[in-house]
């Protein structure tokens, strides 16, 4: 779990450029694997068969696109609050997240902006394991509430 207030609201004027959002981390056994595949119905049968993904070349089966999304977009819509909006995210998958790891998902503050009357807030993002470190590299935007107007509006 995390020190994560879902009801409260995160103003851009609080926000400096190193801050590290708290993140999250889950272990991938074989429960958390099925119910990945069984809610995205990704059947590709690297996903749900060891031995195909190894017959593929693969060291076992592994984590999908979806699931990756899923778990970087959840860091920051945790972080930005109720008001908050995720503008921008694009990722690198650079390896796998497989069951048996631990995986942790976080991200840092690189830089703030006014953009067209939008209070935006650039961040690097991750997704590591403690099996190979880090296996997706990121980068999103988020719009963030302003005091002065108590909204993502501008």
């Amino acid at each position: 779990m995390t020190d994560i207030d879902y009801g409260a609201e995160r103003f851009w004027e609080d926000v400096s450029v190193g801050d590290e959002l708290p993140g999250f981390s889950r272990s991938l056994d074989w429960t958390e694997m099925v119910l990945q595949v069984s809610g995205s119905q990704d059947w590709n049968l690297v996903h749900h068969d060891s031995d195909f993904a190894k017959d593929s070349g693969m060291p076992g089966i592994f984590y999908n696109t979806g699931w990756t999304t899923g778990m970087l977009g959840r860091v920051l819509t945790d972080w930005a609050g109720r008001s908050g909006w995720v503008e921008k995210l694009s990722f690198q998958m650079r390896g796998m997240n497989s069951a048996g790891a631990k995986v942790r998902a976080h991200a840092r503050v690189t830089a703030k902006r006014m953009e067209d009357s939008r209070a935006l807030v650039d961040l690097d993002i991750f997704l590591e394991n403690d099996q190979v470190g880090v296996t997706t590299p990121g980068k999103a935007t988020v719009r963030l509430a302003t005091r002065t107007t108590g909204s993502t509006d501008g």
